[in-house]
C-alpha cells in the first residue's frame, strides 16, 4: 500500500527528473474570496503536469525484463504526456491509447515526444482497450491511477506542499481516477491530520464522486466536460477509493459554468493558462464561498496543457 515512506523513496528516486513546482500566494483569487489562496503550479512540471511524477516513479521501477519489452498505458493526454517523457529519458518503448475526440494538442506533444499513439475508442473503453492490447502485445501495462508507484510519485508534490506552506486549513485536489488526492491525502494527512482535504470533480464526470457516496466503485453516467483530463472509467478494483475512503474528507461536484469561470478568472486575474482539470479547484472555492472565509487554502492546479487558443474559445 501507499505510505509517506514510500513517497519519500519516489521523491529521491524521481528528483533529477522533475522540477520542485511553486506554491503562489494568489492575491486575486484571496481578494475574491477573503481565504488565504495558495496555488499548487503542477502546470509548470516539465510536462505541464503533475502525472509526470507517478510516470517516472513506475517506469524506474520495472525489473529489467520489462523495460526491455517496453510498456502501455491509456490516457487522455496529461498520464500519457508524462509516460512518453519517462520513457524517452529512461529508454524504454511505450504506446498510449488515447480517446477519439480527445485534445489535438496532447496527441500531438505525445507524437512529438517518440511514443506511439493509437486512438481507436473512446473515453470509456481506452482502458480496459489498453489492458488488452498489452496482454496480447506482452507489454506492460502502466495505469493512470490503479497503482501504488504511480500513487506514490503524484503524492511527492504533497511533500512539497507541507514543506512550501505550514498552517493549512484546506487543500483542494482534482479528480479523475484519484491517484493525484490519493498520494496528496497520505502525506498531507500524516503530517497534519487537522488539514481538511477535499477533492473535485465536474457534475457530469461523477464517477469517483458517487463510489464515495455508495462505498463501492458505481458506473456514473458522463457527458462532455472542460474537465476533459478527468473524464473516462475508473477500474473496479482500483486501489484509489480505499485511500480516499480514509484520508479525505469530501468529495465535491463543480458545474461547467463555474469551470468556465474558473479557467477565464485564473487567465485574466492570475495570468495563467490552466486547463479545465486544473480549474476545478478553483470552481469549488468559488462555489463554497462562505465556508473558508479567513482560512488558509491550497488549490492544486493539476495541468496546463492547453493553447491559449483554445482556452480562449473554451472560456467565450
Amino acid at each position: 500500500m501507499v505510505s509517506v515512506d514510500s513517497i519519500e523513496q519516489a521523491r529521491k528516486r524521481i528528483s533529477s527528473h522533475i522540477k520542485i513546482t511553486p506554491l503562489r500566494h494568489a492575491k486575486a483569487l484571496s481578494n475574491l474570496t477573503g481565504a488565504s489562496v495558495f496555488l499548487k503550479l503542477e502546470s509548470e512540471q516539465v510536462t505541464g503536469s503533475f502525472k509526470v511524477r507517478g510516470a517516472l516513479n513506475r517506469l524506474m521501477t520495472l525489473s529489467k525484463e520489462e523495460a526491455e519489452r517496453g510498456v502501455m498505458t491509456a490516457s487522455t493526454g496529461n498520464h500519457g504526456l508524462g509516460v512518453a517523457f519517462a520513457a524517452k529519458q529512461l529508454g524504454i518503448n511505450a504506446i498510449v491509447v488515447f480517446p477519439i475526440g480527445a485534445s489535438t494538442v496532447k496527441r500531438d506533444k505525445m507524437e512529438q515526444a517518440g511514443v506511439e499513439v493509437i486512438q481507436d475508442v473512446g473515453y470509456e473503453d481506452v482502458e480496459p482497450y489498453a489492458r488488452k492490447l498489452a496482454k496480447e502485445r506482452g507489454l506492460t501495462y502502466v495505469s493512470p491511477y490503479n497503482d501504488s508507484e504511480i500513487v506514490a510519485g503524484a503524492g511527492t508534490s504533497g511533500l512539497e506542499i507541507i514543506e512550501q506552506q505550514d498552517e493549512i486549513d484546506t487543500v483542494f485536489v482534482p479528480v479523475g481516477g484519484g491517484g493525484l488526492i490519493s498520494g496528496i491525502a497520505t502525506v498531507i494527512k500524516s503530517k497534519s491530520p487537522t488539514t481538511q482535504m477535499i477533492g473535485v470533480q465536474s457534475e457530469v464526470s461523477p464517477e469517483v464522486y458517487e463510489s464515495w457516496k455508495a462505498g463501492h466503485w458505481v458506473e456514473a453516467e458522463e457527458s462532455d466536460s472542460l474537465a476533459q483530463g478527468l473524464m473516462g472509467g475508473v477500474e473496479s478494483d482500483s486501489i484509489t477509493l480505499d485511500i480516499i475512503d480514509k484520508y479525505v474528507d469530501r468529495l465535491l461536484l463543480v458545474s461547467e459554468d463555474s469551470i468556465k469561470r474558473a479557467m477565464r478568472f485564473l487567465y485574466e486575474k492570475e495570468s495563467l493558462i490552466i486547463e479545465g482539470a486544473g480549474a476545478v479547484t478553483i470552481a469549488a472555492l468559488m462555489e463554497n464561498v462562505s465556508e473558508f472565509v479567513g482560512r488558509k487554502v491550497v488549490l492544486t492546479l493539476s495541468g496546463g496543457n492547453i493553447s491559449k487558443e483554445d482556452l480562449l474559445t473554451q472560456i467565450e
